[in-house]
């Protein structure tokens, strides 16, 4: 192989941004910086202590996040017997550095890059295959503009070595609890990770052209070139870490025959003992964590111009870990009065249905994903889109007006299925739970009175609550508006004296219209209509749910209130 040296300075991106700044002063629409596909190892923090054994088996069977590189190393568990699991000091990190120090990680991690064997033999195979799938449609154009061609596509692949990251995970603070009044059983931990970073120049990278074997050498030259890769002083550094709360819950009955408690959740969660919920809680954790970090570490957030428009497209998908509904941002970079560039959000989209397979190596006509906005302003060919993970939630209160005279107060909780479920089909499809409260002023019927000794006349205030739960799917159909049609079922409880209350069943069915205050803030208004099934009559004297003359209806109990009704809602929306 013939040697090279690579020079010690380059222009790094800041500076062709500060060059393009100073040509192009005010908006700047181009890509500010490139996503290169990042090589993560996941590495288990053991203790010595009793859920060692577990962590390590359910661990190791985790598949790897596809939408990272793997270099697959020998080592996928750091030892810290002198570290206690439920020790959160934050300087930890520092134990985990001298672990991965110990265990010569880093050089494992490049001699993978290199494909080092035992004799001391390399290659840049991996690195130029990964080069090029790692290549974009522009990159692939720009290349077979020039002399080499692909080969330029496969030298690409040198920079992604600096971009070798180890996750070192650390199940903390494990407990299980069991209600012995509800049956729900609980594991818990709060799960720290530590995120270290290979330390890659172009100086390390000349030491180890300077070691690389030809085929002509003699076995001392060999032996002299070993000598000199082992000498090279490779290091991980710290980044930075975080952590997340998990937990895995199942409401769980009985004994198995194995002694195991067992769960009627069972073909639902695939939950079928303490120990399959302690291994859910593991898997859940380390899915949370990727979802975390993303949020975190920059190298992790995807990148990628505005491709189309009508509808926005861009050219990336599977191969950078897509889903449906996922959030991103719309970035354009502006130059502030001192002549620096800043980032500015222009628009939220998600992503749409139909994620792009682009799994295959670049030919320049690679298919793009489509995105639906959310909020902002115009998206513009080449701004830029960046991976902005959230959870899909949006918490609503409001104010709900009923044509017949009903005032309530609602409470209501959304999730989006996808973000949920990562079911991958409809977006904009969400489930949603809420609760009301009304505080109305009726008289009850003179039957009513009559049939159940209740005495006294006129009108009383009454206090009615409603549960609620049910599916819904928003349409956005130009930025900053949203219509959200929804179907739900309901639980309605009255008290009407201390001893008497009637429970109902509610069939609930309406669409809110939302409106961007500034995302992500919404102003809510909605029409909706509530059905109430037959009520159900308790008596606490009587100690029975059954009456001999049970009323059929709303308008039988109290006068006035109809089995049905009309209402306007007005409220506040935040997502999350």
């Amino acid at each position: 192989m013939k040697k090279f040296r690579l020079p010690v300075f380059s222009l790094q991106p800041a500076a062709m941004l500060a060059l393009l700044a100073a040509a192009l002063p005010g908006k700047v629409m181009a890509q500010a910086a490139a996503y290169d596909r990042p090589t993560v190892n996941f590495m288990l923090l053991t203790h010595g202590d009793s859920y060692d054994v577990v962590t390590t088996r359910v661990f190791q069977k985790i598949p790897a996040e596809e939408k990272f590189y793997s270099n697959n190393l020998t080592t996928s568990e750091l030892k810290l017997q002198q570290l206690p699991r439920n020790n959160a000091s934050p300087t930890a990190w520092q134990t985990a550095l001298t672990e991965l120090t110990r265990q010569n990680v880093a050089k494992q991690e490049v001699a993978a890059w290199y494909l080092r064997k035992p004799d001391g033999s390399m290659s840049m195979d991996l690195i130029h295959r990964r080069g090029e799938f790692n290549a974009t449609d522009e990159a692939f154009l720009m290349a077979n503009a020039t002399k080499r061609g692909v080969d330029e596509l496969k030298d690409l692949g040198r920079k992604l070595i600096s971009k070798t990251y180890v996750v070192a995970l650390d199940y903390g603070s494990i407990t299980y609890s069991a209600n012995a009044e509800t049956d729900i059983h609980s594991w818990k931990s709060t799960v720290r990770a530590m995120v270290f970073k290979l330390k890659f120049n172009s100086e390390v990278e000349n030491r180890i052209y300077d070691a690389w074997p030809d085929e002509q050498d003699s076995p001392e030259a060999l032996s002299q070139k070993s000598a000199l890769f082992d000498q090279i002083p490779f290091e991980m550094e710290f980044v930075q870490q975080s952590s997340v709360n998990v937990s895995a819950s199942a409401l769980i009955t009985g004994k198995r025959s194995d002694g195991q408690v067992g769960s009627f959740l069972a073909i639902a969660l695939s939950v079928t003992s303490k120990d399959e919920l302690l291994n859910e809680m593991i898997r859940k954790g380390y899915s949370s964590t990727i979802n975390n970090l993303e949020k975190k570490v920059a190298a992790f957030k995807v990148l990628s111009g505005v491709w189309e428009l009508a509808p926005i497209r861009a050219k990336i998908g599977k191969k950078e870990g897509l889903k449906t509904d996922q959030r991103y941002y719309v970035l354009e970079y502006e130059q502030n009065r001192k002549g620096q560039l800043k980032t500015v959000r222009k628009a939220v989209v998600r992503v749409a249905d139909g994620v792009a397979d682009n799994q295959t190596l670049s030919t320049g006509k690679s298919e793009a994903s489509s995105f639906y906005q959310i909020a902002g302003r115009r998206v513009d060919k080449g701004m830029t889109l960046e991976q902005r993970n959230d959870a899909g939630i949006g918490v609503m209160l409001g104010y709900d007006a009923g044509l017949g005279g009903s005032e309530k107060w609602l409470l209501r909780g959304e999730i989006l299925t996808n973000k949920l479920l990562n079911m991958g089909i409809w977006p904009g499809l969400y489930l949603y739970a809420e609760g009301e409260m009304e505080l109305a002023t009726y008289k009850l019927t003179d039957g009513f009175e009559a049939n159940y000794a209740i005495y006294g006349t006129g009108e009383k205030s009454y206090v009615f609550t409603r549960a609620g739960a049910g599916i819904g799917k928003g349409f956005h159909f130009w930025r900053n508006f949203s219509l959200s049609p929804y179907v739900g079922l309901g639980f309605e409880t009255v008290s009407v004296t201390s001893d008497i209350s009637f429970e109902s069943l509610c069939y609930k069915a309406g669409a809110n219209f939302a409106i961007n205050l500034y995302y992500p803030l919404q102003l809510v208004g909605g029409v909706s209509g509530l059905a109430y099934g037959t009520p159900t009559f308790k008596n606490k004297q009587e100690n029975s749910d059954d009456a001999p003359s049970a009323p059929k209806k709303q308008g039988d109990i109290f006068s006035s209130r109809s089995s049905t009704n009309v209402s306007g809602f007005v409220g506040i929306r935040v997502n999350f």
